[in-house]
């Protein structure tokens, strides 16, 4: 099944921590906070300040917007600029300090029990052709130019910050996403364990 994902079919939801709102851009079977397998959202930081825990899960955070933040890791910090990552456990004591105002974070939270994770980010021109067996592909244009993506012969354009999620029963895809003068995608790929 493809689903092209408009901003107006995510869903803004309060932090676990209460302390701001994350906006879910999708995610799997479970409708709380604290049951679900694998979760991908965007929340816009504007203060520094505590990160809620998700206990036993692994989470991958990208900085979309801003100048950055630093964040703090139990007993590391990670300095982040626009479009850097960084992976830690969801049972880490994590913070963040904001460098220069507010900032927009991407981010990918799964179970590493039931899933493995692949996540990049794409920024090259040309034409990148991908082939994948995950169970499931999520492609997030993060570009304010169109993305167009084919998917077995099927064309799909995302605009800013849209997204294609593809979930399949292990059939190999063949993705192609088309030269863009500045693209900026990520792709992330869950397979079942």
């Amino acid at each position: 099944m493809i689903q092209h994902l408009d901003t107006a079919d995510y869903k803004q939801m309060l932090w676990k921590n209460g302390a701001g709102y994350t906006i879910e851009l999708a995610r799997s079977d479970g409708d709380s906070l604290d049951a679900f397998d694998w979760r991908i959202s965007m929340a816009d930081v504007k203060t520094s300040g505590d990160f809620s825990k998700f206990n036993g899960m692994q989470r991958i955070l990208t900085v979309l917007k801003g100048v950055g933040i630093v964040l703090n890791i139990d007993d590391d910090s990670e300095h982040l600029k626009t479009l850097e990552s960084a992976q830690f456990s969801g049972d880490s004591s994590t913070s963040c300090e904001l460098i220069d105002g507010p900032i927009r974070d991407f981010n990918l939270i799964y179970n590493p029990e039931k899933w493995r994770s692949r996540y990049q980010w794409i920024f090259e021109s040309a034409s990148t052709e991908i082939f994948s067996s995950a169970d499931l592909i999520f492609i997030f244009n993060q570009s304010v130019e169109p993305l167009e993506i084919e998917v077995d012969r099927q064309v799909f354009c995302l605009t800013h910050q849209q997204s294609l999620k593809i979930e399949q029963q292990k059939a190999l895809k063949k993705l192609v996403l088309k030269s863009q003068h500045l693209k900026k995608t990520c792709l992330i790929e869950l397979t079942r364990i």
